[in-house]
């Protein structure tokens, strides 16, 4: 966020502002044996060891610094991991004051496919107060996850005071979440804004343009389907993108 977008205030800034993702993958199993393979995938690809590691990543590219981790890996699949982090905390020294903010992660990957489909998702929340700002690392984590359908919220709460006293509830101007998107972002998904502004409520949504089958297939490669059969694939995909995008 540019700093030429921030309020000044006076004292302590104790705005809570909460960016949360929900965000899908799918996937097209050929078989039994491949639906074997992709949930060893899922547990591999998406431990809490390395969910751990995304989220350290996020945290320092928003200015944090790691307090606390806890973490947990689910039987039959699925991961948890939740950060506590400071913008104050130094990580030799770790008494500071904690401004209250934390980022956690929890998977939902299909225990079971439908019609070859399996939908993977991962909810990611990040809350933070003080100069913080989560809307950084909203193209990071796109990235990171290949996400074929984004849900985004972001909401800011509490009030704080200007250098003259009067009362503040953001700190930064704010028209709509995909302002702070990447051009590549933009390019890569058809994008739905919803803006609240007098609420601080703020909602976006994102689904990609185009499927590349190699990046969906599992158990197979685009070369081994037939061209009826690429065809019938590349349909039922943009069905699941359709309804996943158009979900309330």
């Amino acid at each position: 966020m540019s700093t030429d977008n921030k309020i000044p205030l006076y004292g302590f800034n104790n705005l809570t502002k909460s960016l949360s993702f929900s965000l899908y993958r799918v996937h097209y199993l050929a078989s039994s044996q491949s639906a074997d393979s992709y949930h060893t995938f899922i547990n591999e690809a998406y431990s809490s060891v390395k969910l751990t590691e995304l989220l350290t990543k996020i945290c320092y590219a928003i200015g944090g610094n790691v307090l606390n981790i806890a973490s947990q890996d689910y039987t039959p699949q699925g991961a948890s991991v939740t950060l506590m982090i400071s913008e104050e905390a130094k990580p030799e020294s770790l008494v500071a004051h904690l401004d209250k903010s934390h980022l956690c992660i929890h998977t939902y990957p299909e225990e079971t496919s439908r019609d070859g489909i399996a939908i993977f998702r991962a909810d990611i929340e990040l809350s933070t107060c003080g100069i913080i700002s989560p809307l950084k690392v909203l193209d990071y984590v796109i990235k990171e996850f290949s996400a074929d359908i984004i849900d985004i919220d972001y909401r800011i709460r509490g009030m704080t005071r200007d250098l003259e006293g009067n009362k503040c509830f953001s700190d930064h101007k704010m028209t709509e979440i995909s302002r702070y998107l990447a051009k590549s972002t933009l390019q890569s998904y058809s994008i739905e804004d919803c803006a609240l502004a007098n609420r601080n409520l703020y909602h976006c949504k994102l689904a990609r343009h185009s499927i590349n089958l190699d990046d969906h297939l599992f158990g197979m490669t685009e070369r081994d389907l037939s061209s009826v059969e690429r065809a019938a694939v590349l349909k039922l995909l943009r069905l699941q993108f359709s309804e996943l995008f158009l979900a309330q």
